[in-house]
């Protein structure tokens, strides 16, 4: 089984990039936990707790090795709990070391960045129009500290999905 992660900053096409290439592939999808859990706590309108991404991060572990059962050759997975991980520090100011425990050892196929040249489409949760620079380079780092094997995607969907498809099927 191949694994693949998009991970990127705020609105820039990582849920319809995960569900375009699933549909190609014929295949599974992990979806976010932490948008679910998002929309689920809005209505509180209180600020974060770091214990919320621990839950959030071992969800998205849970998630992932499930669904991974009845993926068609490759899974892709729309977030990890290394990009919590960029989350925590976001939204905390700091990271977390346990959150960083829950993703230590998760490895992947391919790391797909999507980048920060598609509109920022606003919603009931998103924020972070003026971070998604900074949430970028974040992720940036940590791939390359990683040493992790990474596909910038950047222009239209079809040109990130064409780009996307080519890395893929040549992994499998």
């Amino acid at each position: 089984m191949k694994r693949v992660l998009i991970v990127g900053a705020e609105s820039t096409g990582k849920t319809t990039l995960a569900m375009a290439l699933a549909e190609h592939y014929q295949t599974t999808w992990v979806p976010e936990f932490g948008r679910l859990y998002t929309e689920a706590r809005r209505p509180r309108g209180d600020l974060w707790r770091s214990d919320e991404f621990t839950f959030i991060a071992t969800e998205q572990v849970r998630m992932e090795d499930a669904l991974e059962r009845i993926a068609n050759r490759v899974l892709i997975s729309d977030t990890d709990a290394f990009a919590t991980a960029i989350w925590h520090e976001r939204y905390l100011e700091q990271p977390s070391p346990e959150v960083l425990a829950v993703a230590a050892g998760r490895t992947y196929d391919l790391y797909i960045l999507t980048d920060v040249d598609t509109p920022f489409v606003s919603d009931d949760i998103r924020d972070g129009e003026t971070i998604r620079e900074w949430m970028h380079n974040r992720f940036q780092e940590e791939l390359s500290r990683m040493r992790a094997p990474v596909l910038f995607v950047s222009g239209p969907h079809e040109q990130r999905m064409a780009a996307a498809i080519a890395r893929i099927d040549s992994l499998l």
